[in-house]
């Protein structure tokens, strides 16, 4: 069975968007073109790829499958396009890594400054969102370096040890809690929490301490992102969790206080994962190297 590039790429599109009118506007082309290569499509495989919703496209078990090893084309015939050119150009790869935002914010940057230093000619492709996301993110191709935190991998996927950070309480001057030494977990109950993203690391050991407590959690606002948390606690909104080496950023200010966070998952472990059992495109292997100091 042939199958036609073009269409296969306007069917990630069309996956990815869950609209035939948005994929066709994302790759500039007519949405009644991309809605014939799709019947097209589902001529040839002689199954159905999509149910119709309210909500919009919805993906059969055949589409699944179908986009997976999609992916894995698009990924391989992309890269092959870019060695390829490297003869030409110098241009020798990209790597798309998805990470949740701690790591971003920590570690990655200076780790892919250095890396970028040795290899200048390889791109990376970052995008952010949670552990949960970014291991489902390579485990469907979608990405092919995975930084996570607190997750149970998928099958299929190998993991790497990355890197680890501890958790401190961040709070306005002049807090009831700010002349303690440490801080338990137990303490702080009385007081509105900064609460984190929904599905991150962080609220996966928040909600886990909290079942602990005979006392329900105060959380009126919950976002995304430390230095949030920053203005949220500097407008005296609550106390916030976050890592130690933003909290030595924002105490120079004056405004806030940063004390040790006195419980064992206050350490957090960070994993890197990529796709077992496959070959890894060469840029892929040298960044994962040079994240994990030795790789696969």
């Amino acid at each position: 069975m042939r199958f036609d590039l073009l269409s296969l790429q306007l069917f990630v599109a069309v996956c990815e968007e869950q609209s035939i009118a948005k994929a066709a506007d994302r790759e500039h082309i007519a949405a009644s073109a991309v809605s014939k290569r799709m019947s097209d499509l589902e001529a040839r495989l002689n199954t159905p790829l999509f149910h119709r919703s309210s909500k919009g496209l919805e993906l059969t078990a055949s589409a699944h499958t179908l986009l997976h090893h999609s992916r894995v084309l698009m990924r391989d015939l992309n890269q092959m396009e870019i060695e390829l050119a490297h003869h030409a150009s110098g241009v020798s790869g990209q790597v798309r890594v998805y990470a949740s935002v701690s790591t971003i914010i920590q570690h990655l940057p200076d780790d892919l400054r250095d890396f970028l230093a040795r290899h200048s000619a390889i791109r990376i492709v970052l995008q952010e969102g949670t552990s949960q996301q970014a291991v489902e993110a390579v485990a469907e191709n979608a990405a092919d370096i995975g930084i996570f935190g607190g997750v149970v991998p998928r099958q299929g996927l190998k993991i790497f040890p990355y890197r680890a950070d501890r958790l401190v309480v961040l709070l306005p001057l002049g807090h009831p809690l700010g002349d303690r030494p440490s801080l338990r977990f137990a303490d702080l109950p009385d007081y509105d929490l900064i609460g984190p993203t929904k599905g991150s690391f962080l609220d996966s050991l928040v909600l886990r301490a909290a079942s602990d407590l005979s006392r329900p959690l105060k959380m009126p606002v919950r976002v995304n992102g430390f230095e949030t948390v920053r203005g949220m606690v500097e407008a005296e909104l609550g106390v916030g969790l976050v890592p130690e080496g933003c909290a030595a950023r924002y105490v120079t200010g004056g405004k806030l206080k940063a004390i040790e966070l006195d419980e064992p998952w206050a350490v957090r472990q960070w994993n890197i994962c990529v796709q077992d059992g496959q070959s890894l495109p060469s840029p892929v292997k040298l960044l994962l190297k040079h994240l994990t100091k030795d790789g696969a």
